[in-house]
Formats: structure tokens, C-alpha cells, sequence
């Protein structure tokens, strides 16, 4: 029997082919300011060491199945146990075991990462969404309602959050941790360029899961998401985790650049005083407002078209995200934290732009 592809692609489920794949900008462009990515490679001595532990790697055999060796380097960089912590392939491959282990429904505030509701509704799992305050902040009574009303299993709460830059309140994630039946994921991919987290609690809320990722810190390329929390919940999830995750060469690598932690924190340090300055600076442009950020990005609202200005960076050899669509990110725009030379470029270049319209 001859089939053709669009019959084949009628077997896909419903939930899938109603989604639009998660979108990344691939434009070769001189200074890519898209991506939350650290802008920093490792120094030279360390690229050799890494390339020494590479060539060592064991292609011929399958990895470590957990991890052993990289969970203990990272539980000391981050004070983890490594019984409470599982890795997956980035954030994006927990997230998915999350949802498959609890299903659904599955709640968030909106705006927030795209991956919790691609990947819940990829799953077949409902999706709620409850709106961020005006300020960006967590609704937390609202949260609780819409949680109780659909008996959601899991909530994310990606704090600080994308791609908004804020940390939400402590008193409206404790309220939400307190009061409503689910798992409760706080996202804290951001961590590193905020220093305040919930991972100190995770013992009093047995339903809290905490995520973390190695990406921001600079080593995006190594896909790497870090886990962790109660045991038993761990355990759990672990049932759903696919096997020998994480291969060899990212564990070797991972080993590597993680024994270079002083140089990473540098970097942080520098992104960190550099997102303060490339704040201040868009507070004095006309026709700018950023939002207060604890990550390594700036949100920021253009008063004309936000998509014009996007399309003459763009031009300009300048990638930035572009939220210009209805909703609450009208008119904005997204700007990872690049270097000192880079985040002048970009401020002088959306300063021209902004000034010929």
C-alpha cells in the first residue's frame, strides 16, 4: 500500500501538530546578543586542558549512567548532595521527565519560558497560564485559584524569570509553595547572575524541585541541566530519565571547564557590572525603558516600532530577541549582556536607530 507523507503526518497527535517548534534565530551576524549566552570562551590553557581530557574520553563504551564523577563536581560548585540531584540533556530534557513523571495540568505564569508549554502540550498535558502582575511579579493568589480549580500537578515558576529579568517575590513563591497540591518547579536557570535562591529551603517544601543548568555560566554548548530534590521525588523521576543521558564527551568536558570555576565566576562578575552599566545607560536614552534585571539579560520597551528597530539591528550585524507581539511584551525587546565592547556597539547603534526615526 502506497502512502503519501501528509497521511503519515495525519497519524502525528493533534497536540503536536498544533504547535509551532520552538524558534531560533540561525542569521550569521557580527555580535549575537539573542541567546543569554556568556559572550567569554575559556582561556587558552584551559581549552587544552579540556582538549586533553576529550581525546581520553572512551568513545567505544557508553558513560557513566549517572554521572558520578560531574554530579560531585557539581554538587561541591553549588552545595548539592549528589543523591538529590539528576542530570539531564539542558533544562529542556528535565522539564520534559517532570511532566512525564506528574502529568498534567500543568500551570504557569505567562509570560514566562516557552518550554514549559511546548513541551506539556507536546505531552498531551493541559496547559493553564495565569498573568504576571503589571510589574512582572508573581500573582500568587491567583496561581493558588487556578491551581485548585484545575487540580494542576505542576507549577513553574522560573525565578529569576525569562524573559522578564525579575526574581519574583519570596512571600508569593513560599505562598504558592504552601498552598497549593502540586509540584511546585522553581526555575533557577539565572541564578548565577542573581546569588539568591530557594535551594536553602528545599528540606521544609517536599513538593519544591529546584532547577539549575550550566548554560548561563558559559558552557552552554556542554547542554548540561542540573536537578535537584527531595530523594523520593528524585527517585521518581529518575524512572523516566532516558538511559546514559549524559555522554561521555559532556562529562569529560563538563569535568574539565568546571575545575576552571574561578575564571567562570570572573566572567559572571564582569557580565554582572556590565548589565549595571548597560542598564544605567538605556535609563538615559529617549525612547528606552529597560526593566530591573537579576540575570544576564535586559528587557527593555521601545516607545516606536519595536519590530523596526529589531529589523535595523538586525541589518547592522546586531542580534537582539524580538517579544514585539500582542500581549504584555508589546513593544519589547531582549538583550543578552555581552561584552563591554559589544553592549557599546549595541547601545550605540540602537541610539542611531532611535534617533533617524
Amino acid at each position: 500500500m502506497k502512502r503519501s507523507s501528509s497521511a503519515v503526518v495525519g497519524l502525528v497527535k493533534p497536540a503536536v501538530r498544533a504547535l509551532k517548534a520552538y524558534h531560533v534565530d540561525e542569521t550569521p551576524v557580527r555580535i549575537k546578543l539573542d541567546a543569554m549566552e556568556n559572550p567569554y570562551p575559556l582561556p587558552s590553557a584551559a581549552r587544552r586542558e579540556l582538549a586533553a581530557s576529550l581525546s581520553s574520553a572512551p568513545l567505544n563504551l557508553y558513560p557513566d549512567p549517572t554521572a558520578k564523577k560531574l554530579k560531585s563536581a557539581i554538587g561541591a560548585m553549588w552545595n548539592i548532595r549528589p543523591d538529590r540531584m539528576l542530570l539531564g540533556n539542558g533544562s529542556d530534557e528535565l522539564i520534559q521527565a517532570i511532566i512525564l513523571a506528574f502529568g498534567g495540568p500543568v500551570l504557569a505564569p505567562s509570560p514566562t519560558f516557552a518550554m514549559y508549554e511546548i513541551t506539556a502540550r507536546a505531552l498531551s498535558q493541559d496547559v493553564v497560564t495565569v498573568p504576571l502582575t503589571g510589574e512582572f511579579d508573581l500573582d500568587a493568589d491567583a496561581v493558588i485559584k487556578k491551581a485548585r480549580q484545575t487540580g494542576a500537578r505542576v507549577v513553574f515558576l522560573a525565578s529569576p524569570n525569562n524573559p522578564t529579568g525579575n526574581r519574583y517575590s519570596d512571600d508569593a513563591v513560599r505562598k504558592v509553595l504552601l498552598n497549593v497540591n502540586a509540584a511546585v518547579v522553581i526555575d533557577e536557570a539565572y541564578y548565577s547572575f542573581s546569588g539568591r535562591s530557594w535551594l536553602p529551603q528545599l528540606s521544609k517544601h517536599p513538593n519544591m524541585i529546584v532547577l539549575r543548568t550550566l548554560s548561563k555560566i558559559g558552557l552552554a554548548g556542554l547542554r548540561i541541566g542540573v536537578l535537584t530534590a527531595a530523594p523520593a521525588v528524585v527517585d521518581e523521576l529518575n524512572k523516566v530519565r532516558l538511559p546514559y543521558n549524559i555522554n561521555a564527551l559532556s562529562q569529560a568536558a563538563g569535568l574539565a571547564a568546571l575545575r576552571q570555576r574561578k575564571v567562570l565566576d570572573q566572567q559572571i562578575a564582569v557580565l554582572v557590572a556590565e548589565r549595571t552599566k548597560l542598564y544605567q545607560a538605556l535609563l538615559r536614552t529617549p525612547g528606552v525603558t529597560p526593566f530591573p534585571s537579576e540575570t544576564n539579560f535586559l528587557l527593555i520597551w521601545i516607545e516606536k516600532d519595536a519590530t523596526k528597530v529589531f529589523q535595523a539591528l538586525k541589518k547592522r550585524g546586531i542580534l537582539v530577541k524580538n517579544l514585539d507581539r500582542p500581549g504584555p511584551l508589546k513593544g519589547c525587546l531582549r538583550v543578552t549582556i555581552g561584552t563591554p565592547a559589544q553592549n557599546r556597539e549595541f547601545l550605540k547603534n540602537l541610539r542611531s536607530i532611535l534617533s533617524k526615526d
